[in-house]
Order: C-alpha cells, then sequence, then structure tokens
C-alpha cells in the first residue's frame, strides 16, 4: 500500500471515529473522545512522515542530504513553526513519525485506530530501534500490533519490559540495556516558567565529586560575616551561583560599609544577561527620619504616611478616611509594607498574626493579604521573567549597560551593526525570532531581513536568528522556500514553503513595550537577487541515515559483546556524538553568513 492510501484509510477511520462520540457522555464521552483524540494525532503524525517523504522525492534531495541542514532540518523547522513549538520538540516528533510509519505500518494502523497513544507508539520506537533484519522487524511490528491492540492498563516500566520481551524473541542483540547508574549520570537544569524567576538542578554524580561539591559549597556559603540576612540553606544556594561565575567567595549582604567580607566577588568572564526597567535598578528611597517636616506635613511617599499613627497628622488622616469613610475611629488593618529586596533573605514570616489556638475557624482558612510587587519585572534574553527583587540582586558584581532605543536615527553605514545597536536589538527580540524557537538572543546572528547590501543596517531591518534558522532562511529561501519581512516594530512575518504565515513579535514587547516602539522605516536601496550568491551551505561528512546506522550497529555489538564497559561504551558514544554535532558550529559556519 502506498503511502498516500494509508493517509486515505488513516482519515477514514477518524471520520467514523468522530461520529462514534455523538450521543455519549460522562464516561462514555471520555472514552470516545479520548480515543478520538488518539487517532486525529495519529493524523498529524502520518502528515509529517508525508512532508519528509515529499522533500526526499523533490528535484535535489539527494544533495541536500548532504547540507549541514539537510532536509529533515528543514522539514523539522517547518513543523515547528506549524505548532510553535522549540526544533527540539519538532525533530523528536518527526522522527517518531518517520519510524513510526517506515518499521512499524501495523502499529501506525492500531494507532490510526485510536487504540493507543502517542506516548505508547512513542516508546513502541525507542525500544525497537536497534532492530535492523527486515524479516526481525516485520515479525516484531506483527507482535506488537496483536498485543496491543487489546492491552490493558500498565505502567511505564512494564510496557517497556512487554516490548522489551517482544524485540529479543525475535533479535536478542537489539534490546535496549538497562543503563547503570553511572552511565546515566547526568546534570539538569530547569529554568520555571512561572515567573518567580527561579530554577531547579537536579544532578547525578560520582559519589567522591558529590562529597567535594558538598564541601565547596558550604565552604563558599561561610564566606560572609554574621550578620548576613540569609540563612545557611539560602547561601548555600547563592553559592552555587557563585561558582558558576567562577568567584572565590560570596558577596555580603549585611549591608554594614566597614565589613570585610562585603567586597564584590571578582568578575570571571561568565556573562548572564539580565534586562530591566531603570526604575527597578533604582536605589529605594531612605526613610524618613521620625518627627521631620515631610512626614508630619504627609509629603513623604505612601509607605511613610501609612506607617504613621493615626492621631495627629493629616497624611494619617486621609488614609484613614480613604479606608473607612465617615468612620474616624476605625484602626488600619493595612500590612505593613515590606521592602522587596530584602524579603528574597532570611526566615519567612508567620502565616498567622497570633497562635493558631486563639484563631477562629474564619480566620485560619483566610488567606493572608497579599501585596502587589512595586518592582517592576525583568527577564533573561531567553525570555524567562524575573521578579524585580531578584533582578535587583542579580546587579551585586554585575556591569550595567544602558540600552538605547535607535528612535528616527539613520541607518549605520556598515554591515556590522555597532554594538548599541545590537545591544538593543537583542534586547528587544530577547530570542531568535523563527516561530517556536526559543533560543536566547544572546546566543544568535543578527541577521538582515532584507540582505546587505540592498537592505540598510537599521534596528527595522535587523532581528535575531539563532545559526540553525540563519541558514535556513539563506539556504532554503526563495519563492518555493521561507521568506520574511519584517516591520517598524519589530515584528516578522514569516511566509512558509507551503505558503501559510507565521507572525512572530519581539519577545520584550509584554514586559518593556517602550523597546517595541517604532523605528525609523526602512528603505530597500534597490531590488535584492539572490544572496546566496558566492555562498555555500556547510556539508556533513556522512549524512544522517549513515550516522544512525553508525550508531545501531555501534551499540547492537556492544550488547553482543560483554566485555564492552557500560561507561567506556557511554564515553566513545559521546564522543562520536560530539564529532558530528561539531558540523554545525564554528568559524567556517560564521564565515558562511558573514556576506548577508
Amino acid at each position: 500500500m502506498t503511502f498516500v492510501g494509508i493517509r486515505s484509510k488513516i482519515e477514514s477511520m477518524f471520520d467514523s471515529l468522530v461520529a462514534t462520540t455523538a450521543g455519549t457522555s460522562a464516561a462514555g464521552a471520555v472514552d470516545a473522545w479520548s480515543r478520538t483524540e488518539s487517532a486525529a494525532c495519529a493524523r498529524k503524525v502520518a502528515a509529517m512522515a508525508g512532508m519528509l517523504q515529499a522533500a526526499y522525492t523533490a528535484s535535489g534531495s539527494a544533495d541536500r542530504d548532504q547540507w549541514c541542514l539537510d532536509n529533515f532540518d528543514a522539514v523539522a523547522a517547518h513543523i515547528g513553526a506549524a505548532q510553535r513549538i522549540t526544533p527540539g520538540a519538532a525533530s523528536h516528533q518527526l522522527l517518531i513519525a518517520v519510524a513510526l510509519h517506515d518499521r512499524f505500518p501495523r502499529v501506525a494502523a492500531v494507532f490510526a485506530e485510536g487504540l493507543i497513544t502517542y506516548a505508547l507508539v512513542t516508546t513502541v520506537v525507542q525500544r525497537g530501534a536497534l532492530v535492523v533484519d527486515p524479516d526481525a522487524l516485520r515479525s516484531l511490528d506483527e507482535l506488537l500490533a496483536e498485543a496491543l491492540r487489546g492491552r490493558e492498563p500498565m505502567s511505564v516500566a512494564v510496557l517497556e519490559k512487554t516490548i522489551d520481551a517482544f524485540v529479543a524473541q525475535v533479535d536478542p542483540q537489539a534490546v535496549i540495556r538497562t543503563e547503570t547508574r553511572a552511565r546515566g549520570r547526568s546534570v539538569d537544569v530547569v529554568i520555571d516558567e512561572d515567573g518567580s524567576g527561579m530554577a531547579t538542578v537536579f544532578a547525578t554524580l560520582f559519589a567522591h565529586d558529590a562529597e567535594a561539591f558538598d564541601a565547596r559549597v558550604d565552604a563558599l556559603a561561610r564566606t560572609v560575616c554574621p550578620a548576613d540576612p540569609r540563612t545557611l540553606d539560602q547561601r548555600r544556594s547563592d553559592a552555587m551561583g557563585a561558582m558558576s561565575h567562577g568567584a572565590d567567595r560570596l558577596a555580603c549582604l549585611c549591608g554594614s560599609e566597614d565589613c570585610p567580607a562585603a567586597q564584590n566577588p571578582p568578575s570571571t568572564g561568565v556573562v548572564v544577561y539580565v534586562i530591566a526597567s531603570q526604575d527597578t535598578l533604582a536605589e529605594p528611597p531612605a526613610p524618613e527620619p521620625e518627627g521631620s517636616d515631610d512626614a508630619l506635613h504627609g509629603n513623604g511617599n505612601a509607605e511613610d504616611v501609612a506607617e504613621e499613627p493615626s492621631s495627629s497628622n493629616g497624611g494619617a488622616a486621609l488614609r484613614e478616611s480613604l479606608t473607612n469613610p465617615g468612620d474616624t475611629n476605625t484602626k488600619d488593618t493595612t500590612p505593613a509594607p515590606v521592602d522587596e529586596r530584602t524579603a528574597l533573605d532570611g526566615e519567612p514570616s508567620a502565616v498567622f498574626s497570633k497562635p493558631l489556638r486563639e484563631l477562629t475557624l474564619t480566620e485560619a482558612l483566610t488567606p493572608t493579604p497579599g501585596r502587589l510587587a512595586s518592582l517592576r519585572p525583568a527577564a533573561m534574553t531567553g525570555g524567562q521573567f524575573l521578579r524585580g527583587a531578584i533582578a535587583c540582586r542579580a546587579t551585586v558584581g554585575a556591569t550595567i549597560t544602558r540600552i538605547v532605543h535607535p528612535g528616527q536615527a539613520p541607518p549605520e553605514p556598515r554591515y556590522r551593526p555597532s554594538t548599541k545597536l545590537a545591544n538593543f536589538v537583542r534586547c528587544r527580540d530577547m530570542t531568535c525570532r523563527f516561530p517556536g524557537c526559543r533560543v536566547p538572543a544572546t546566543h544568535t546572528d543578527v541577521d538582515h531581513t532584507i540582505p546587505w547590501p540592498y537592505g540598510p543596517t537599521a534596528a527595522a531591518n535587523l532581528k535575531c536568528l539563532c545559526r540553525r534558522h540563519h541558514l535556513l532562511k539563506t539556504f532554503w529561501c526563495g519563492q518555493s522556500g521561507w521568506q520574511d519581512e519584517q516591520f517598524e516594530d519589530g515584528t516578522v512575518v514569516w511566509i512558509a514553503p507551503d505558503g501559510r504565515t507565521h507572525v512572530t513579535t519581539p519577545g520584550s514587547r509584554l514586559l518593556f513595550p517602550e523597546l517595541s516602539e517604532p523605528t525609523a522605516t526602512v528603505v530597500a536601496t534597490e531590488a535584492a537577487t539572490a544572496h546566496v550568491t558566492g555562498l555555500t551551505m556547510p556539508r556533513r561528512t556522512t549524512t544522517r541515515s549513515a550516522e544512525r546506522n553508525t550508531r545501531i550497529h555501534r551499540e547492537r555489538d556492544a550488547n553482543g559483546n560483554p566485555q564492552t564497559t557500560p561507561v567506556a561504551s557511554y564515553i566513545h558514544d559521546m564522543s562520536a556524538l560530539a564529532k558530528s554535532s561539531s558540523q554545525l558550529g564554528g568559524a567556517w559556519l560564521a564565515n558562511a553568513l558573514m556576506s548577508q
């Protein structure tokens, strides 16, 4: 059966499943729509596989398979833009789609009926990746399709063991071996997306390295004076940040001018970019001394007024009348203001204002009134939000650079933008401007939307593109490729090869809308011609499929050779992966893009 025939069959199955949901309710509706959801996912996966097949059948595809950004990468970029997902997620979905329809067509048919989920399909593809003999693969596909069609609910671990049992039955050498703890060691950094400005680090280390790490963190945490307001746990956390910058001590936060430990950590060359408003980083005003004329006449700031007793000054009386008009004897219960900068440290405040045994049920169940943040939030160049107080903490030992909006300034008379203009573009965009890509702007190229020299070096013609999508725009362009248009406020409209449009706006527009104020209109000096003249797409030493086959045979050999140690195999595999990945980086890629 051809791929077109398979897709038609999938669509027919899906339409019949949608019809079965009519009139269902409660658990019946949940079951019917769950199956329909899986069938819809199967249609999406089939469409992805069809996109790659179309790319392979296009003219010149064999030569493009040798490109650094090959057919697979180009299709993955299109899928990522359509779903607004990252390139890594799109590549993974495309890999699963191709493997499912090329290697497990019968499992794909069960998926199309909505009988199994995408997560289960992913597990099948991954656990059966090392089966290379066509007859063994065909037998495995039949066994799995029959078993999964009427499967009972099972955990992920049980599912993996079940699939491994079938793999061992048809090809014992293809079973994915369980990694040892040593081989599975890793470090994962997860930046929270809730705007808290925090991140979580998970690490698995050798025991002796963990002991050394623990001792080092503890020693750094104790380099401050006893008056530092942070707890030991907070200082240990901050010590990890100091270690990442190569510092040999923490900056003490006691606030004393003569504290010997209060010197800022030395600069180390490690740079983390944080975008913050000038108001956020301004020093807080000093509190008015008691009895001053400003305090007595209500001319201080709102916090000073709120702290005054309600007996004899106009400012306090005005506050009371606004709190409860007509009742000047009502006691103000507004919580005392808190300095957000210092609230990051020390022990947490009490949940209740009096002992629990003295609370009524209503008081115990009523949440403590919150406060609106007075400090404007900041952001990292990758787009992650930071609380204003955390941005202030980040200034300790940091260099602060003022970002200047170019306004209606004329274009710069050269190809490479000045540092001031490049800094503005990176702070405005915050990330790569290709749809769905979240590479931080500090890791991107500054691209001319209208290629130089036809387009000027001006803010309205510059945007951030990661190296992958810079190559995509440069070499996968033209009438049948990707096209882009940029407007004065930084908005970029992308036109995909299929004619669909994708709009991306500057990442700073939500938190720093002033950076998206329109700049001078761009005027092309003449009609741009093909801007790849004289440029050559960096090429792979081997194709993607050849690299994959090499890795599969290496792991099969390791499975068949019990004397191959896990750690040695791991080092060998990672060396090959690093060598392959290095083809995407380096000065030679930068040189290929210099003329744009």
